[in-house]
């Protein structure tokens, strides 16, 4: 296994070097390994998606992408996957995996026709209060549930949070390589949740969901209010698709093996929707256009859809009409129908030094989500 791991290792350093050193001094030295990093970096927006690296050593992707966020940052590359050897860091991962639970739910569908067993985890908050408030976490595509935990807890101390794993570490909405059906599987999550666990309160829902975890967050808005009802939706960098809202509609698919969305959906109102994202992203176009998965609506188009939808009767907040809200960060707010858009100045897919920002924003958002005075979600 270590020959293994060692071969691995090096093959990735050979490749990010651009073959200009041998394999054993490449595998030696990954601290100098920054080789072909800008080339593969297409957009120019700091990290490595799996579609950018080139198929050789996308194999590797998972490896490398050491912390399971669906991207490989210059660090990350440098690295190649090799994990820090500090003896403290490892205990310090032990015991935080110690704090999660671990549970399947078992589907059938055409890619695993005889059965799967889908993962979620589960980290109880450490207050013992009678009642906790259920916030699920969607990780982006190639990313890892248990790593998508991360500083929620920090965040969100009173919730149990719920960290479901994406077939093939993606989220079925389009294009992705699951065809699994997605909707069923959080539902099946939610009433596994409940029974496991007494004090998980079914009537107070929340869903955060990342890139390819927000695609499934409006998939369960348009189309799973019976299966995951929800009190609050969040969605990060990523709008909705066209297939998912066109003609004035929200729309499902027949056939969710399929991207053809094809049936029109009348949602559940009274959500509380938060909406944030950077307009320097160049894998899903703040302004709208092509991007994973198809052609997405701008982001602030996204906010207002849902904010039409749950009765607000003005025209869409311009673009120069934003509140500013921190440092770089813009406000549009939609309140009497409990709806808001965040526009992250010069962000990229991800938020760099604005995350902490961000994480707080959506916490607050959360939290207040039960005792707002604003839309209450349908029993």
């Amino acid at each position: 296994m270590a020959y293994r791991r060692w071969v691995w290792q090096a093959c990735w350093f050979w490749v990010v070097a651009g073959g200009s050193v041998g394999l054993l001094q490449a595998a030696q030295a990954p601290a100098a390994a920054t080789g072909n990093f800008p080339v593969w970096d297409r957009n120019g927006d700091g990290v490595l998606t799996r579609d950018e690296v080139p198929p050789g050593p996308r194999r590797l992707f998972e490896r490398v992408d050491t912390n399971g966020d669906g991207q490989i940052t210059p660090e990350e590359h440098r690295a190649g996957g090799r994990q820090p050897s500090s003896r403290p860091a490892a205990g310090r991962q032990t015991e935080q995996a110690k704090e999660l639970q671990r549970h399947t739910i078992r589907q059938t569908w055409s890619q695993e026709p005889t059965g799967y067993d889908r993962e979620y985890v589960v980290r109880q908050p450490a207050e013992q209060s009678d009642r906790w408030p259920i916030t699920f976490l969607l990780h982006g595509n190639g990313g890892v549930a248990d790593r998508t935990i991360g500083r929620w807890p920090t965040h969100l101390p009173g919730h149990l949070l719920v960290a479901p794993q994406g077939y093939e570490r993606s989220w079925n909405v389009s294009t992705e390589r699951s065809k699994a059906p997605d909707v069923a599987f959080l539902g099946a999550v939610l009433d596994d949740v409940v029974r496991r666990y007494p004090r998980a309160d079914r009537t107070q829902v929340s869903v955060i969901g990342s890139s390819n975890g927000a695609g499934m967050v409006y998939r369960l808005l348009i189309e799973g209010d019976q299966a995951v009802p929800m009190q609050a939706a969040v969605g990060l960098v990523s709008s909705m698709t066209t297939g998912q809202f066109h003609e004035q509609r929200f729309w499902k698919r027949t056939d969710e093996t399929t991207d053809r969305y094809d049936t029109p959906v009348v949602p559940a109102q009274g959500r509380r929707i938060l909406t944030i994202h950077g307009t320097a992203d160049t894998v899903v176009p703040y302004a709208g256009g092509r991007g994973p998965g198809g052609i997405h609506l701008s982001a602030q188009q996204t906010a207002y859809a849902w904010a039409a939808h749950q009765g607000y009767r003005a025209a869409q907040i311009s673009n120069d009409q934003g509140t500013p809200c921190g440092d770089g960060l813009v406000r549009y707010d939609y309140p009497e129908v409990g709806v808001r858009h965040i526009k992250v100045l010069e962000g990229r897919h991800g938020f760099g030094p604005r995350q902490p920002a961000v994480q707080a924003l959506v916490a607050a958002w959360i939290q207040t989500a039960a005792t707002d005075a604003g839309p209450k979600p349908r029993p």
